[in-house]
């Protein structure tokens, strides 16, 4: 595995570590293995999903319920709930959630 999807897959599980629902990164097929050995270490769970030919996106959580709300996550979010869940699980302020919602979705 390359430096640069190590870092990501660690800075990924600190995040979730320090707090953050779940996280997720696309990788290549054969980082797969790699990456789920490295969420292990952090005491984390991982999800894999099929993205692409070749690619995957590998889902980092620690709770065991966040599986049933990864697995329901929009992938393309229409409505202010979807841009609202989304936000929920990756962690961002309701602050932040709101403006997203009232710049971007409400008055664009």
């Amino acid at each position: 595995m390359n430096d640069f999807i190590l870092n990501r897959i660690d800075f990924n599980c600190d995040m979730v570590q320090k707090g953050k629902l779940c996280s997720c990164e696309a990788i290549q097929d054969r980082y797969v293995k790699d990456a789920v050995k490295i969420i292990n270490n952090f005491k984390l769970k991982a999800y894999v999903e099929e993205l692409s030919s070749g690619w995957k996106t590998i889902w980092i959580y620690k709770d065991e319920y966040m599986l049933e709300v990864i697995k329901k996550l929009p992938e393309q979010p229409k409505t202010i709930f979807e841009h609202w869940i989304l936000g929920k699980a990756f962690g961002y302020s309701d602050e932040a959630i709101r403006n997203y919602i009232q710049t971007k979705i409400l008055y664009n």
